[in-house]
């Protein structure tokens, strides 16, 4: 098992991360980038998972790794760290939401969301996420995560992550686990829009085939060759919604997963 850093060997970590991230050049964005762009191989009619937070029985369904709490309010899932606005990054506020069913591997999920702030927070989702020896994400024998992101990237587990809202850095990136690895890159399409404004997020992966759209519009795209960055990631897995710290409060709603047809 792999054990994870302590103290001050996880603010070092963490900071030299940061530094090999910032200095990462971002691959060139994918053709399909910046088009219109529903999928036609959706099971509309079969969704894998559905709700609309109507009440708060919905977070049965969910666990939250990390941050302060998340609960239903007004009909929506609201995902909250203790932070201060305008304050950097707090290690230990950073949040993860798991739900808790496994999904297929090749799926469409979608939800509307919406930040407290569209130029403060990073928003994640994780996906086809797995034990690096094909466990359940909630087997006992795995390190125990409390949010703090190496613990996700870099631990135990094997798996995909997209940051699809990124605040002011202006991009939105595909990253393959365990690992870290910067894969591709497009446009943040969430961090411009009206601050009121809900948004429709959604996540295609077929195979190595990756595509997230906001509002119907490709904002990062990857296909993976399983060979660069090794194998696809073709097991089933789960999703998890996070949030760093300084991003607060960010509301969701809607939240469906759909299998794909043959």
């Amino acid at each position: 098992m792999i054990t994870r850093p302590h103290g001050l060997l996880a603010i070092l970590a963490a900071l030299m991360l940061a530094s090999l991230a910032a200095e990462e050049p971002a691959p060139a964005p994918h053709p399909i980038v910046g088009q219109y762009f529903v999928p036609v191989d959706v099971d509309w009619s079969h969704p894998v998972y559905a709700t609309a937070f109507d009440d708060s029985s919905a977070l049965q369904a969910w666990t939250l790794e990390g941050g302060k709490r998340m609960s239903v309010a007004e009909g929506r899932l609201v995902l909250e760290s203790d932070a201060v606005a305008g304050a950097p990054p707090v290690e230990d506020q950073h949040l993860v939401c798991w739900l808790k069913r496994e999904m297929p591997a090749d799926f469409l999920l979608e939800f509307k969301m919406r930040p407290r702030s569209r130029k403060d927070g990073l928003a994640i989702i994780f996906f086809s996420t797995r034990g690096l020896h094909g466990e359940s994400i909630f087997d006992p024998t795995l390190a125990r995560r409390t949010g703090v992101f190496q613990q996700y990237h870099s631990g135990d587990l094997n798996g995909y992550h997209v940051s699809y809202w990124a605040g002011d850095r202006g991009t939105a990136h595909i990253r393959k686990n365990q690992g870290f690895a910067l894969v591709a890159s497009g446009p943040d399409l969430v961090a411009k829009a009206p601050n009121e404004a809900w948004q429709n997020i959604r996540l295609h992966k077929r195979g190595g085939k990756i595509r997230l759209m906001v509002d119907d519009i490709v904002s990062v795209a990857y296909d993976d060759d399983g060979k660069v960055h090794g194998p696809v990631w073709t097991h089933t897995g789960w999703i998890g919604l996070r949030q760093m710290s300084h991003t607060i409060r960010c509301e969701y709603d809607d939240v469906k997963v759909y299998p794909l047809n043959p």
